[in-house]
């Protein structure tokens, strides 16, 4: 039996994974609906999407269902939302079990007006260190945007990210393996246009730094409180993040400060060979800016301390997607950078630009010496010339 009108209340009351009760709809879109379960014993709520029936019979989504499955069971990071089960029920309800996230989306932030600096690096941070971890494991986002960053609170701290949504990411298989259908057409842009790189505007080959562009983007509305391009149509939008300069965002917010004006403007760079060639050299960026504001020592950033324990999942009685091997060697090469490397980098850099100028120094030292020689030499060769000619020397 498939599901071919899933509306509002078709779900409510069911209950799956043996004692879980789905309790009410958490939203829906066109493609499905997420829905909140409760598992009462245990006092454990998690969020469940699932397929609508169209959408079931369309190979296509159901790749991508499956794709995102694959995407997000492949990463252990606290700030990416963790896949608990994914599979088909007895009665073709294709499903998706993961974290429920309870807070505000970035997009419900933003409503209220342009961020504080310091606040905008402390969430962006978090993202950028979950995106990390994804690149890491070959995996492009491909649709990140205000929607699918997640604001909650962990052990009283707000702010704390969690990144959702890897239904079109970009999975990079490993060698050998089973190579998986390709679900974009040619010359057919997926994503939000106000938050897509150039390239994916042109429906062309991307990489990690398209994700890098989308947060740069981000990042110019979380410190503006505007997007960098708005147009009444998505094909114009597309086409000034081709060929358009966004405004400079002190221009937009006064109250942006040279430095991140700076930042913003290398993740949104036209060529991606002009951005921050990693997720780590965005992040290293915005803590050196940390750092200037003198926070950096005093704010950490959250989910340093659960990295380990992230990696405690529910278990819940259903097949989980297989991970491919352990995969807590990758975890451990995840990079979050606190406010002791950020130093540990800021000493480094400072001992290689004195090492610099000593350099450059020396080398005009040398110059000099070289050249007091040659005048030297010429003022001896003179002298002597003189006294041979004075001498008689010339006949």
């Amino acid at each position: 039996m498939m599901h071919e009108n899933l509306d509002s209340e078709s779900l409510v009351g069911r209950r799956l994974f043996g004692e879980y009760t789905v309790t009410r709809k958490l939203g829906e879109g066109g493609m499905g609906a997420v829905y909140l379960l409760q598992q009462d014993q245990i006092d454990q709520k998690i969020a469940v999407k699932v397929l609508h029936g169209r959408a079931a019979q369309s190979d296509e989504l159901v790749q991508r269902f499956n794709r995102e499955a694959k995407a997000v069971s492949m990463l252990n990071h606290p700030n990416i939302t963790r896949l608990f089960i994914f599979g088909r029920s007895d009665d073709g309800l294709i499903y998706l079990a993961m974290e429920y996230v309870q807070g505000l989306s970035l997009r419900e932030e933003f409503a209220r007006g342009a961020m504080e600096e310091i606040r905008a690096l402390k969430i962006m941070k978090q993202v950028l260190s979950a995106l990390s971890e994804a690149h890491h494991m070959g995996i492009v986002h491909r649709d990140l945007k205000p929607d699918n960053i997640m604001l909650t609170e962990y052990r009283k701290s707000k702010d704390f990210v969690k990144v959702l949504d890897f239904g079109i990411a970009k999975v990079k298989e490993p060698q050998g393996g089973k190579k998986q259908q390709k679900l974009t057409q040619a010359g057919v842009v997926y994503g939000t246009p106000e938050y897509l790189s150039p390239e994916q505007a042109q429906a062309l080959d991307l990489d990690h730094r398209t994700d890098v562009y989308s947060l740069g983007c981000i990042l110019y509305e979380m410190i503006t409180g505007e997007v960098p391009f708005s147009a009444p149509t998505a094909v114009t939008v597309l086409t000034m993040h081709v060929f358009e300069d966004p405004r400079p965002p002190s221009q937009v917010n006064p109250r942006c400060s040279p430095e991140m004006e700076k930042i913003i403007l290398k993740a949104m760079a036209k060529k991606p060979a002009d951005r921050y060639e990693t997720a780590e050299a965005f992040l290293q960026a915005l803590t050196g800016r940390e750092m200037q504001l003198g926070v950096g020592a005093d704010v950490a950033m959250p989910g340093q301390d659960i990295l380990a324990a992230s990696q405690a999942l529910p278990k819940l009685d259903g097949p989980r997607p297989g991970r491919g091997g352990d995969n807590s060697a990758s975890l451990a090469k995840t990079q979050v950078f606190d406010a002791a490397a950020a130093e540990r980098a800021a000493s480094r850099a400072k001992s290689d630009e004195d090492e610099a100028q000593a350099q450059t120094m020396r080398k005009v030292l040398i110059g000099l010496i070289a050249v007091c020689a040659i005048l030297l030499v010429a003022l001896i060769g003179a002298i002597f010339m003189v006294w041979y000619v004075k001498s008689g020397g010339g006949g």
